[in-house]
């Protein structure tokens, strides 16, 4: 067993040994944030469609891949809202801030008249702590123009070293690879937009 899973399962298997009474109880995480570093100055509007989830991470506890084939739902360290709406208003936070003239919004909101319009759909096949001790973030993404035509797609499989040992440090980790993920999305969606001829191409 890593470093790692002894640090994040300690608990647990202190818990599992024997004094039970001195639980303080569950933590519970939200997302950080932070400034993205690049802006890119381009007028549209973009709806972010609700983030799918695979069924395994549709939970409260944070989730640890233990080995190539096992997994583990912590019980002790959960999310403090569901996972799946945090993912949603994190790429929204980012991409506003990096798409510092456009409109975005969640899927189902009004949107801007008279600018290019965009969607964005996300679903996460892994968003979980990794036994050789990195928070993984992997799934696939899709760039629909404002009549639903698919216009791109791509899988993204991010990777983000732990800073320290402990779930903070897991929960601050997954933060920034989600953070990496919107920032290839705005950088994606800063892109001017083809002309005719170079769309026929």
């Amino acid at each position: 067993m890593t470093g790692l899973l002894l640090t994040l399962l300690g608990p647990l298997l202190a818990g599992l040994s024997g004094c039970a009474g001195s639980d303080p109880g569950p933590s519970s995480y939200l997302l950080p944030s932070t400034a993205p570093a690049t802006h890119y100055p381009r007028a549209m509007a973009v709806a972010v469609a609700p983030v799918g989830i695979a069924g395994h991470l549709d939970g409260d506890g944070i989730m640890l891949q233990l080995n190539d084939i096992e997994v583990y739902q912590a019980r002790q360290h959960r999310w403090a809202e569901d996972i799946g709406k945090q993912l949603q208003q994190r790429l929204q936070q980012r991409l506003t801030q990096s798409l510092n003239q456009a409109q975005v919004v969640s899927k189902g909101q009004p949107l801007q008249e008279g600018v290019p319009v965009r969607e964005i759909r996300v679903q996460v096949s892994r968003f979980q702590g990794h036994h050789d001790g990195i928070a993984l973030a992997e799934g696939q993404w899709q760039l629909l123009d404002g009549g639903g035509r698919l216009l791109k797609q791509a899988n993204f499989s991010v990777e983000q070293p732990l800073a320290d040992d402990g779930y903070p440090a897991l929960v601050r980790a997954l933060g920034a690879a989600w953070e990496q993920l919107a920032d290839q999305l705005a950088a994606e969606l800063g892109q001017p937009a083809a002309t005719p001829a170079q769309a026929a191409l």
